[in-house]
């Protein structure tokens, strides 16, 4: 899977994000985003010696040998800030860990996901375009827009018609932003800590700009026209 021509640092980061060809519908799935989110957490680690469908064949035994091995921090290529599922595209703010982390992490995902839907749906070819997008992010106040903007995108596009329930929308890092739970697939400490740790901050904080980006998205779809 190509990247973006982007010299990726270590220790930066970005914002990452593809859409699916022809904006196929393949996230409005709940199996299908489940299987996405499993690739991910496998294809973070440098220590993956298989491909992730040969993984899923092993006994449970082994499997929680390599889990305990694939979910140590120290192995991550990319330690993921955020992240969200949409119905034709996906969101990520990855923080590259280590040399090529960041393409190698999106090659390896987007390349197993593929296989495995290709397989499932009995089709051939690509479904993500050849080139996923990386912006840069410079500063703190945008690194807190672009996580904000990152998870209000499921009430910007009416996938969530309250905002007040956008925490339970299965596919996106903002739950786990909210969460005491300490098994998560992102690091909020990072973002939240731009927040004096306190989640009801970054709560209101992502609330209160959601019907204004709610209607950039309107209009948007309107210029679309």
């Amino acid at each position: 899977m190509p990247a973006r021509k982007i010299n990726f640092i270590n220790g930066q980061i970005y914002h990452v994000f593809n859409k699916t060809i022809e904006s196929k519908k393949i996230f409005d799935d709940n199996y299908l985003c489940r299987e996405f989110l499993e690739t991910i957490l496998y294809y973070r680690s440098s220590k993956v010696r298989s491909r992730f469908s040969q993984y899923k064949i092993l006994s449970a035994e082994i499997q929680n040998l390599i889990l305990k091995e694939i979910l140590n921090p120290i192995y991550f290529k990319v330690e993921i800030l955020s992240y969200c599922l949409m119905p034709t595209h996906f969101h990520f703010l990855l923080k590259q860990l280590s040399e090529n982390g960041i393409s190698k992490f999106i090659g390896n995902t987007l390349n197993s996901f593929t296989r495995y839907f290709n397989i499932k749906f009995e089709r051939k070819g690509p479904i993500f375009l050849p080139r996923f997008k990386a912006v840069l992010i410079k500063s703190e106040e945008q690194l807190k827009h672009v996580s904000r903007y990152i998870h209000l995108n499921p009430y910007s596009d009416g996938l969530v018609k309250d905002i007040n329930k956008l925490e339970n929308y299965p596919w996106s890092s903002f739950k786990e932003y909210l969460s005491n739970n300490t098994r998560k697939l992102s690091s909020p400490d990072f973002i939240l800590g731009l927040f004096n740790n306190d989640k009801s901050r970054y709560k209101r904080f992502v609330f209160d700009n959601a019907d204004y980006q709610r209607s950039l998205e309107h209009i948007k779809h309107m210029e679309r026209w």
